[in-house]
């Protein structure tokens, strides 16, 4: 059984983080930036946007990140996937209700930019809730 950690890591003072999935994916980016050794110039240029686009999703702003995902994956040497979900190879043998199997086979018939929407709307209700309990 194989699986890569994630990209992100915990901060000693604040525990594991809770980030966004803008903001993961902003540090994924520029994480993989740094290990292909461009600066922001040179992944915009490649790329074809502005270094400014790419700062703006580097600090969480994902913009129109999805449009560029093919384009970002491909200059980062990565897949489409590695930059969605930090994942680069995962085999993982995990006990799934029936709820939680559908949703996920669901899932992985959609495109590179839906999971990102998805992932984002998921995160907005889990937030909600979590304001409704302590509220």
């Amino acid at each position: 059984m194989l699986g890569m950690k994630k990209m992100t890591q915990p901060t000693e003072e604040n525990g594991p983080e809770r980030l966004s999935p803008g903001l993961e994916l902003g540090r994924r980016i520029r994480l993989l930036r740094e290990m292909v050794g461009l600066n922001q110039q040179q992944l915009a240029d490649r790329v074809g946007i502005s270094r400014s686009a790419v700062a703006f999703w580097e600090t969480g702003r994902s913009g129109h990140v999805g449009k560029h995902l093919g384009a970002l994956a491909e200059a980062l040497g990565v897949d489409a996937e590695v930059l969605l979900t930090g994942m680069a190879y995962k085999e993982i043998q995990e006990t799934l209700t029936p709820d939680e199997s559908m949703f996920l086979n669901l899932y992985r018939q959609l495109s590179p930019l839906i999971k990102l929407q998805a992932q984002k709307w998921v995160e907005r209700r889990v937030r909600q809730a979590e304001d409704a309990a302590e509220g």
